[in-house]
């Protein structure tokens, strides 16, 4: 089994990304159309970044820690990072 790993982004770097997440998240969840359309941009922009960082094992990890199913995940369909 593979383990989950973050490669080229220091501690600075996943701290910095990760707050952003939140905040995509918090937008996505609960803003106005305006913020959701603005977050869902911001999400799709740093979407290479996460994919080129982090692997697969990672976002599985995550999804279980977090207890999340797929239908959970699935609010938009512009981001394929949780998919696999």
């Amino acid at each position: 089994m593979t383990k989950p790993t973050i490669k080229g982004l220091d501690q600075l770097d996943v701290a910095v990304l990760t707050e952003k997440m939140i905040v995509i998240n918090g937008m996505i969840q609960y803003g106005t159309s305006e913020e959701k359309k603005r977050a869902i941009e911001t999400l799709q922009s740093l979407q290479g970044t996460i994919l080129a960082s982090v692997n697969q094992e990672a976002f599985n990890q995550a999804r279980y820690d977090l207890k999340l199913s797929s239908s959970d995940l699935n609010f938009t369909n512009t981001s394929q990072i949780f998919t696999e």
